[in-house]
């Protein structure tokens, strides 16, 4: 992505998928049946013996010049894939050592299509995120690191609370790295969720940092979706924005914390970091604001903000702030709002989801000894299921409104279709879609 959304911990940015976004937790030569013939199987049968084993594919022996598209099978999959590794110049020996011992795992695919940053409500996302538990085992790391961080500052303007608060939701500060070998990872989310693009593109990144002896295949664990070490990177951000910041001859995101906190601040700057800009903070909107002025990609000046009444979370007056800004309200019109810089919008491009991005901001706030958000969430909404959000989009786009896909993941184009719905109803345009307007919809439904 540029952006990732996929990530195990989230799919992240990768030359394979421009973001989430898009937005991101393997045998010589895989097996795939093959036909046997008819007089031995009428033998086997006789005898009532097993089947003989199925053959391997020769990877060699297919000559695939594309990222596979389809295939019978997992292990065919595979195949494929390592012939087109091979046309495309990677070395025999590297495949044949990165996929040995691939296998199909069913739960990568299941649970690609149930990140919790994408499903489940801003408010149980946060309590999760940022626990008290988490806030004071950070606060500890933080301690523990402060002079290493102190130079990160420094050196990229990246500040503490940013990087821990990265560490802390990727990781746990860690001790989560994921246990999956990269390779089949990435191997089940191009073959069983279908995400072969962006398999292939990291898959090949993967076997660069084997070939160059960055790292060994054996050592490439991560995430479900294929991310690794301390910062969740992938292949193809390890070979872009990794740093060696210890001087030990290849980036360790694994084991050097260094390495570590230096390359998750050069993904920052990498995707726009400004210097000395907060991420944003939380604020109090006048009782007539315009809600349909509440989004990421509606961004004005903050005297803008400032000519509207809107004001801190504790009532004083806004500051100064270069560039422009946005409201953000991600539980409607009954939760807390947010005043957002362009560095919240640069951590949306490590993982695209505003839950993830405001867990990041908030979890590092709370570290350096923050409070609290002041408002309080609409926690008596009931999530809706993956149907309803279909059927909610299914419902908008009926009344010419424009969702994109019908997928249930309620983006930018969805919120903007239910503004839409929300300004011909009378209702304050906040974009927020629940129960509440999903029954209005139905009742509203063009004959």
């Amino acid at each position: 992505m540029r952006t990732r959304t996929l990530r195990g911990h989230g799919l992240r940015r990768s030359a394979a998928v421009t973001v989430f976004g898009t937005l991101v937790a393997l045998a010589g030569c895989a097996a795939q049946p093959q036909s046997q013939p008819a007089a031995a199987a009428s033998e086997t049968t006789a005898q009532g013996a097993a089947a003989p084993a199925s053959r391997p594919v020769d990877f060699h022996t297919l000559n695939e010049t594309k990222c596979p598209t389809s295939a019978a099978s997992y292990q065919e999959w595979v195949a494929k894939f390592q012939s087109y590794a091979l046309n495309k110049g990677r070395p025999d020996a590297v495949i044949q050592t990165a996929f040995a011992g691939v296998k199909e795992n069913p739960e990568i695919s299941d649970r690609a299509s149930k990140q919790p940053e994408f499903v489940t409500p801003i408010w149980t996302y946060l309590d999760r995120a940022v626990s008290d538990d988490r806030v004071a085992r950070g606060q500890v790391k933080y301690q523990e690191n402060k002079a290493l961080l102190a130079g990160i500052e420094q050196d990229y303007g990246v500040p503490p609370a940013i990087v821990m608060g990265i560490w802390g939701i990727e990781t746990d500060f860690g001790n989560n790295f994921g246990d999956t070998n990269v390779f089949e990872a990435l191997t089940n989310l191009g073959y069983r969720a279908k995400r072969e693009d962006f398999a292939c593109g990291e898959l090949l990144a993967a076997l660069d940092i084997v070939a160059d002896k960055k790292v060994p295949a054996s050592r490439l664990v991560g995430s479900w979706a294929g991310a690794m070490g301390h910062p969740q990177f992938l292949p193809s951000n390890y070979l872009t924005l990794a740093v060696d910041r210890d001087g030990s001859g290849a980036a360790d995101l694994w084991a050097s914390l260094p390495d570590a906190f230096a390359s998750a601040a050069n993904h920052l700057v990498d995707d726009g970091w400004v210097r000395n800009l907060p991420w944003g903070f939380e604020v109090k909107l006048p009782a007539k604001f315009p809600y349909g002025e509440a989004e990421l990609d509606l961004a004005k000046p903050i005297s803008h903000w400032r000519k509207l009444g809107v004001k801190r979370a504790d009532g004083s007056a806004l500051p100064d702030l270069p560039g422009n800004t946005s409201i953000l309200v991600l539980a409607g019109h009954r939760g807390p709002a947010f005043l957002i810089t362009e560095n919240f919008k640069v951590i949306l491009k490590y993982n695209y989801s505003t839950s993830y991005a405001l867990s990041v901001a908030h979890l590092g706030d709370r570290i350096l000894g923050g409070k609290r958000f002041a408002g309080t969430w609409p926690v008596d909404e009931q999530p809706l299921s993956l149907e309803e959000r279909e059927e909610v989009q299914t419902l908008l786009a009926a009344r010419g409104l424009d969702v994109g896909k019908v997928d249930g993941v309620l983006g930018l184009k969805s919120r903007k279709a239910a503004r839409q719905f929300q300004k011909d109803i009378g209702w304050p345009q906040d974009g927020f879609i629940n129960k509440a307007l999903l029954e209005e919809l139905r009742k509203r439904k063009p004959a």
